[in-house]
């Protein structure tokens, strides 16, 4: 028996309810017409099984033109390629650029068994101040003070300065790092991504590629989407099917080529938790 040739929903089922949005298939096998089945890794399903939602956001302030898909930089503010901290966890620290600041700080992460974790204290100007806890991912930290800061907020390895886990700049109180990291106590889906650039110093056009990558655990990095970006056209990606996350999985942007100095890429995007 041949399929038929069916050009309009009325002739598959003339008496059905056509305001349901579902659509018929033919089963080769038994050779009649069914309504098309959902799938539980679509879109809908994902978002209506979730119990948690992340909206993960970042913007790298000046990029340099000699970036590429080995010597990448990250989009956090941060300017450089990130580095994770240590998958079994590190002590930490919070200082300032300024000697004024004291609010107080929220820093949310992992810990060394990769679940969720969060400090709360204050600042002490330039003054190194211990976090409690291991810290094996550190994706978030903001001001939860009733004064903006006045400098540049460093949250590094303890005793190592220069290892910077996240930033929190000046006028921002709160971090910019398109970064994330799944817990060990659920499944992520990526839902879809948004990316924008400007060029603060001048009208000039500067085209960016950009990629999103996926590490799962004790794992490389893998390319998991490639996209184009430009001052003048943003990029905007809704995922039909959500890209699965296991448990302990990083997501991080990047940015592997720039034609052009000095301007700004910003990138986020939205994980939804199934526990």
């Amino acid at each position: 028996m041949t399929p038929p040739n069916i050009t309009n929903g009325f002739e598959t089922s003339p008496n059905r309810n056509h305001a349901v949005n579902f659509n018929y298939v033919w089963d080769e096998a038994n050779e009649y017409w069914t309504p098309e089945k959902g799938s539980s890794l679509g879109y809908d399903s994902i978002v209506g099984q979730a119990k948690d939602y992340i909206h993960k956001f970042g913007s790298n302030p000046d990029v340099s033109n000699t970036v590429s898909a080995t010597a990448p930089e990250t989009v956090w503010d941060g300017s450089i390629e990130y580095t994770f901290p240590p998958d079994a966890g590190t002590g930490i620290q919070i200082k300032s650029s300024q000697a004024t600041d004291s609010q107080e700080f929220i820093v949310q992460g992992l810990d060394e068994n990769f679940e969720n974790q969060y400090y709360t204290g204050n600042l002490n100007g330039t003054n190194d101040v211990n976090i409690d806890g291991t810290w094996s991912r550190v994706f978030r930290a903001f001001n939860n003070g009733t004064s903006g800061i006045a400098g540049s907020i460093d949250i590094h390895a303890s005793g190592d300065a220069s290892t910077v886990y996240a930033k929190v700049l000046a006028g921002n109180d709160q971090t910019s790092m398109a970064i994330y990291t799944v817990p060990a106590t659920c499944t992520g889906y990526l839902l879809g991504y948004h990316m924008s650039a400007n060029n603060p110093g001048s009208s000039s056009e500067i085209g960016y590629a950009t990629q999103i990558k996926t590490r799962q655990y004790g794992k490389a990095f893998r390319v998991q989407e490639v996209t184009s970006v430009t001052t003048n056209a943003f990029a905007k990606n809704a995922y039909p099917f959500p890209l699965q996350l296991p448990p302990k999985t990083d997501v991080i942007v990047n940015i592997t080529s720039s034609n052009g100095n000095n301007g700004t890429i910003n990138a986020d995007f939205d994980v939804a938790l199934l526990y």
